[in-house]
C-alpha cells in the first residue's frame, strides 16, 4: 500500500453512503446502515492524515492552507444545504419547530452539531426522524478532529515511530473511552468526539504505515484483506440494529472492516474491481452533499406526511438526493476547490466564512424567535407551539419549608407536569409549607423490577424508594403514565433491558404490581402517608398539534380542540386504574384521579375558554394549566 489517489477508497465512500441512505429510508431493511458512518470516519482519518504526513514530509505544510483547503472542502456544500433546510422549514415548520431548528442550524454552522443533539436528548426529545439537521452530527465529530490533530501530528514531525506509537496510544485511550461509556452513558458514547476519535485514528495510523512503513504484500495476502475487511462490514449491516448499545464493542466489526479493505491497496480484486468502478467512484465523489440533501428531504418528508412516506416518496426522495448531490459537486464544489486562478480561491475562503457566520447567526435570531416561519401568522398555530414548549421542570430539587417535615414527590415525566402547581404553593406559602423534595426520571415508572434500555430505571425506583424511608419524609406522593404499561408493553422489560417486553395485567407479569403493593405497604408501616395519583386524562385529541395539518408547502389549521368525551378517557384508562385503587386499599394509600379536577362528569377539556391548548402534547399538561388548574397534591404540601 503506497500513498497516492486511491479510486478505490472513493469506492468505499460510496459503499459507506449508500449503506446510510438505505438505513435513512429503509430501516426494517438495512438496520444496520448507520454504520456506514464509522466507515466514513476511518476513510477521513486516512485522507486527511495522509494530507498531513505528506505535507510535513516535503516541508511545505502550513496551518492556514490546511484549514483554508478544508473551508473549501466542507462550507460549499454545507452552506448550500443549511439555507435550503431553513427555507423549507420557514414553509412548513411550526414556530416551536422553527425554533429549534434554528439552534440546529447554529450548531451546524459552528460545527457542534454532536454536542448540541447529545445535549438535547431526553424523555421530551423530538423523534430523530423530525430533526432535518440530525445527520450533522458526525460532521460536528469529523471538525472537532481537525482542529486537534494537525497540530499533533506536528509537533511530532520527523518522528514517524513516535507519531505512530501517539496515534496508538490516544487511540486505545479513546477507545476505552468508548467502552466505559456505552454501559452507563450510550448517548453521550454516542454523539462525544472523545468516543468515537479512535475510528478516525484507525485510519491516521493506516497513513502513517503507508508512508513511512510501507510493506509489500502479495496478491493472496492482499485479497484476504478485503475480502475480510467487507465479510466484517457486511456483519456491521447484517448484525447490528437499534437493539445495540452502539458504539462499544460492534463498532469494531465495521471500523475494521473498513481499515482492512485501505490497507488491502488498490490492487486486492475487491478493490481494483467493484470499489474502484467507475460507477461507484461517480458516487463517492459526490458522497458529501449526497450525505447532506438526503436526510433533510426524507425528515421534512415525514414531516408533512405526518408519518412515514410511501416507498415511491422516499425511492424519489432519494433520486432527488443524487441529483441535487451531482448539481452541488459540478456547479458549486468543483468550481470552488479547483479554481485555476489563486487568487479567487484564497478569496472564496473568507467569502464561505463569512456566509457561514452569516448562518450561525441567522440560527440563533430563528432560535430566539426573532425570525418566525409562515406560520406564526396563523395566532392558533402561535398558541399551539406556545403550549408545545410550555414545561417548567428542568430537574429534580429540594425546596426548604417551615418545619423538619417533608413530603417526596416520586415518579415519571407525569408527577414532573404538577411540578409548577407546587412551585407555586411553595412559593406564595399562604401558610407553613413541608419540604417538598422532587424525584423522578421522565420514561421511568417509580415500580419496582422493571427497567428501559439505556435509562437505569431499577436504579431511579431504588434510590426514590430509599429517599421515601428517611425519617424526615412524611408523605410519598408517586404518579406515573400507568397506562403506558398497557399501551406501550414494548417500551418496558422484566429486571434487566435485554429482557422479553413487558406487558402488565396479565397473570405472568402480576407480580411486579404485586412487588409494587409491597413496597407501598412497607411505607405505610413505616408511619407514611402515602398516596397515588391515577394516570391524567389523555388521548390524541389532547395533543395541541392533532389540529395542524401540513399540505404541501403550506400549514392549516383544522379546526379546534374539541372537548373529549369523559367515557372515551375512562375507557383507555380504567383496567389500570381500578387495579391501582386496589393496590392503594390493601396498602393504606390514598388515592387521587387527576381526572376529577381536570374534567366534568361529561368531558375533559382540551383548550381553555379561549381556546388555548392545555395540554403540551397527548399526555402531558402545559406548565401554565397545571399551575392554575390541579390543586389536588396542595393539602400535601401544607403543614395541617
Amino acid at each position: 500500500m503506497t500513498p497516492g489517489y486511491r479510486p478505490d477508497v472513493d469506492g468505499l465512500r460510496a459503499l459507506a453512503v449508500l449503506a446510510v441512505l438505505a438505513f435513512h429510508a429503509f430501516p426494517a431493511a438495512a438496520p444496520g446502515g448507520f454504520t456506514g458512518v464509522d466507515v466514513f470516519f476511518v476513510i477521513s482519518g486516512f485522507l486527511i492524515s495522509g494530507i498531513i504526513f505528506d505535507d510535513l514530509k516535503s516541508g511545505r505544510f502550513s496551518f492556514a492552507e490546511f484549514y483554508w483547503r478544508r473551508v473549501r472542502r466542507i462550507f460549499p456544500a454545507l452552506i448550500l444545504v443549511l439555507a435550503a433546510t431553513l427555507a423549507l422549514g420557514w414553509l412548513v415548520l411550526l414556530p416551536d419547530e422553527y425554533s429549534q431548528l434554528g439552534k440546529h442550524v447554529a450548531a451546524g454552522a459552528g460545527f457542534i452539531a454532536n454536542l448540541a443533539f447529545w445535549r438535547e436528548t431526553g424523555y421530551f426529545d423530538t423523534a430523530g426522524e423530525l430533526k432535518p439537521l440530525l445527520h450533522l452530527w458526525s460532521l460536528g465529530v469529523e471538525e472537532q478532529y481537525y482542529l486537534a490533530w494537525p497540530l499533533l501530528l506536528f509537533l511530532f514531525r520527523g518522528k514517524p515511530r513516535q507519531a505512530l506509537w501517539m496515534i496508538a496510544a490516544l487511540g486505545a485511550l479513546s477507545f476505552a473511552a468508548n467502552i466505559w461509556m456505552v454501559a452507563g452513558r450510550p448517548t453521550a458514547a454516542f454523539y462525544l468526539p472523545m468516543t468515537r476519535f479512535w475510528e478516525l485514528m484507525a485510519g491516521s495510523a493506516l497513513a502513517c504505515l503507508a508512508r513511512y512503513a510501507p510493506q509489500a504484500a502479495g496478491p493472496r495476502l492482499q485479497d484476504a484483506k478485503a475480502w475480510a475487511g467487507l465479510a466484517l462490514i457486511g456483519a456491521a449491516l447484517a448484525l447490528i440494529d437499534g437493539d445495540r448499545v452502539f458504539p462499544g464493542w460492534w463498532a469494531v466489526l465495521p471500523v475494521l472492516g473498513a481499515a482492512l479493505l485501505i490497507w488491502a491497496g488498490p490492487a486486492a480484486w475487491i478493490n481494483r474491481t467493484i470499489l474502484a468502478h467507475p460507477a461507484m467512484v461517480f458516487v463517492g465523489l459526490i458522497s458529501y452533499p449526497l450525505y447532506l440533501w438526503h436526510w433533510p428531504l426524507l425528515s421534512y418528508a415525514r414531516i408533512v406526511a405526518g408519518d412515514t412516506p410511501s416507498i415511491a416518496v422516499r425511492l424519489a426522495l432519494l433520486a432527488a438526493s443524487v441529483l441535487l448531490a451531482w448539481a452541488t459537486y459540478a456547479f458549486v464544489e468543483k468550481p470552488i476547490r479547483f479554481a485555476r486562478r489563486p487568487q479567487l480561491r484564497r478569496l472564496a475562503v473568507p467569502a464561505l466564512a463569512a456566509s457561514m457566520t452569516a448562518l450561525g447567526v441567522y440560527g440563533i435570531a430563528a432560535l430566539q424567535s426573532r425570525v418566525v416561519p409562515l406560520s406564526a401568522s396563523v395566532p392558533l398555530v402561535t398558541e399551539i407551539s406556545l403550549a408545545s414548549s410550555d414545561w417548567e421542570y428542568n430537574g429534580d430539587r429540594t425546596v426548604r419549608g417551615d418545619s423538619g417535615k417533608a413530603v417526596l414527590f416520586f415518579g415519571d415525566s407525569h408527577m414532573q407536569h404538577y411540578w409548577p402547581r407546587i412551585h407555586k404553593v411553595v412559593s406564595e406559602r399562604s401558610s407553613p409549607v413541608r419540604t417538598v423534595i422532587f424525584k423522578t426520571s421522565g420514561g421511568c415508572a417509580p415500580v419496582p423490577g422493571i427497567e428501559r434500555r439505556g435509562m437505569r430505571c431499577n436504579r431511579f425506583v431504588e434510590e426514590g424508594l430509599e429517599l421515601a424511608r428517611q425519617p424526615e419524609v412524611d408523605t410519598v406522593v408517586i404518579a406515573a403514565s400507568w397506562v403506558g404499561f398497557i399501551s406501550r408493553p414494548d417500551h418496558f422489560k422484566l429486571g434487566e433491558p435485554d429482557a422479553a417486553p413487558l406487558k402488565l395485567l396479565t397473570r405472568d407479569t402480576d407480580w411486579v404490581l404485586a412487588g409494587f403493593e409491597a413496597a407501598l405497604k412497607d411505607l405505610v408501616a413505616r408511619g407514611k402517608r402515602v398516596v397515588l395519583v391515577l394516570s391524567s386524562p389523555r388521548g390524541n385529541g389532547f395533543d395541541p398539534k392533532s389540529v395542524i395539518e401540513r399540505e404541501g408547502m403550506t400549514v392549516h389549521v383544522r379546526g379546534k380542540l374539541a372537548p373529549v368525551p369523559r367515557e372515551e378517557v375512562n375507557a383507555l384508562t380504567h383496567a389500570i386504574d381500578e387495579r391501582l385503587k386496589a393496590i392503594a386499599a390493601a396498602a393504606g394509600a390514598t388515592v387521587i384521579d387527576p381526572a376529577e379536577w381536570l374534567c366534568n362528569p361529561a368531558y375533559c377539556p382540551a383548550a381553555d375558554e379561549r381556546g388555548r391548548p392545555l395540554y403540551r402534547d397527548a399526555t402531558h399538561l402545559r406548565a401554565s394549566a397545571a399551575r392554575e388548574r390541579f390543586d389536588a397534591v396542595d393539602r400535601y404540601v401544607y403543614l395541617r
